[in-house]
């Protein structure tokens, strides 16, 4: 276990929202709706006590030799044990809705090929916050599941804790995309009379002491941020609101809520994979293993008997670019003769470069 850095005994429990006044520890950002509390805020301790760089941190075993197309998520049960009792239901406990929440949308986001993991192995693990946000680098998103809290019995609007707006860095802009989407699934499926929002919080001082006052107030914001994975804190609405809270409860609701919200990263990561993946690809490096060689040449040629025959193709899509090496929008011998020619070229003391290159050098 990472050696524990932020300290989780300090726990706000009333926080409430104002019209005009900044976020503090004393009151809040303005929304649509009045005195809205929250009651899952957990500070920061700045002492002296130094975290590793995120080089220095682990990456989860489970993923460390997976395809970098496949999707990988970490989820967050929030809290542990039995904490955070309704006061208007009392069966409703926050962390074990959570709990079987994160289970639930682990099972969805597998059932679509998207590799999900959780934080915790069983409701009474309580990993440390910030361990907890360690815990996602290498991964594609960071999810901390939980419910919230307020003062007035009628707030029920769903809500997804975002990162600082970034310029070094695309994650924040993730972050804050994946939390508009998914606070609106949220209030959609539960059909919340206050639509979700977004919302951001700075922490106040420099915890990761990179000299820049830009740090997440919520621990396990600050620790998935550090180690460069995008992430938010989504709050599944109030429950403190009596009719949200019978609505939690329900396992079979419950489900439902996962099944839209693996639908949702599902199409966000698979189209971001796609495109990313696609403005990588290595023209005739067909199998992705890094090397262009005769394996190359014979997948193209499969490929192309494949085609030519009715067939069904045997390339992914964003490896088809990858296949066309004379860009004629057709996969053939051509391209496969292309290859070879590289490959020999290479093979026999030819200067290494990439196959654009060679052939631009051929043409010459």
């Amino acid at each position: 276990m990472i050696k524990k850095f932020i300290s989780s005994a300090a726990v706000l429990s009333m926080i409430s929202c104002t019209v005009s006044a900044p976020f503090n520890t004393s009151s809040a950002v303005s929304f649509d709706i009045s005195d809205v509390v929250f009651d899952d805020v957990q500070q920061y301790q700045a002492g002296n006590e130094v975290i590793p760089p995120p080089e220095e941190l682990p990456v989860n075993d489970s993923i460390k030799d997976l395809d970098k197309r496949i999707i990988k998520i970490m989820i967050d049960p929030g809290h542990y044990s039995y904490y955070n009792q309704s006061p208007v239901y009392a069966p409703y406990w926050e962390s074990v809705m959570t709990w079987k929440l994160s289970n639930y949308l682990q099972e969805e986001l597998q059932a679509v090929g998207i590799h999900a993991d959780l934080t915790k192995d069983s409701l009474d693990e309580d990993p440390s916050l910030n361990d907890r946000g360690f815990s996602s680098k290498g991964y594609d998103f960071f999810i901390s599941i939980h419910s919230n809290a307020g003062a007035a019995s009628y707030v029920d609007q769903p809500l997804a804790i975002i990162y600082q707006d970034l310029p070094w860095t695309t994650i924040d802009d993730t972050s804050r995309e994946m939390g508009e989407l998914l606070a609106v699934t949220v209030s959609d499926v539960i059909e919340t009379n206050q639509k979700g929002i977004t919302y951001q919080r700075k922490g106040t001082e420099d915890w990761d002491r990179n000299g820049i006052m830009d740090d997440e107030w919520y621990s396990v914001l600050f620790g998935s941020r550090y180690v460069g994975t995008p992430g938010i804190l989504l709050e599944h609405s109030f429950h403190t609101n009596y009719r949200a809270t019978l609505w939690l409860y329900d396992d079979d609701n419950l489900k439902k809520l996962a099944k839209e919200e693996a639908n949702v990263i599902f199409k966000y990561f698979s189209e971001k994979k796609a495109n990313e993946y696609t403005s990588s690809v290595i023209i005739g490096d067909v199998n992705d293993d890094g090397i262009i060689d005769a394996s190359d040449a014979s997948l193209v040629l499969k490929e192309y008997a494949a085609v030519s025959t009715g067939e069904k193709s045997v390339l992914a899509d964003e490896l088809k670019k990858a296949a066309d090496v004379n860009s004629d929008g057709i996969i053939d011998s051509s391209d496969a003769s292309e290859i070879l020619g590289f490959y020999s070229f290479v093979s026999t003391g030819g200067i290494e470069t990439d196959i654009s290159q060679w052939k631009q050098r051929q043409e010459k």
